[in-house]
């Protein structure tokens, strides 16, 4: 009987182990997913910090003439597709 008793108290510490480990994960996901949200939210101020800045400095200033001239072909290319687009209508 004794071993019986010995089954079941490793059964219940292995059912508490299990519980406090799923519960561990379950927050560690929680603050994973927390902070992809966090850096999705960075990435749409830092975004929105480079259009009002694009806007406040029409002219690029030292260090920032790479950016600017990919953000005129990027433009210039949806231009191309906005007449393409309405071609076809």
């Amino acid at each position: 009987m004794a071993d019986w008793k010995d089954l079941s108290n490793k059964a219940k510490n292995l059912t508490v182990v299990g519980i406090g480990k799923a519960k561990e994960l379950g927050q560690t996901a929680k603050l994973n997913l927390d902070n992809v949200s966090e850096e999705e939210n960075k990435k749409r101020i830092y975004a929105e910090i480079g259009k009002r800045y694009v806007l406040e400095n029409p002219v690029a200033e030292e260090g920032f003439e790479d950016f600017y001239r990919q953000l005129e072909e990027i433009e210039a290319r949806i231009a191309a597709n906005k007449a393409k687009l309405e071609e076809l209508k």
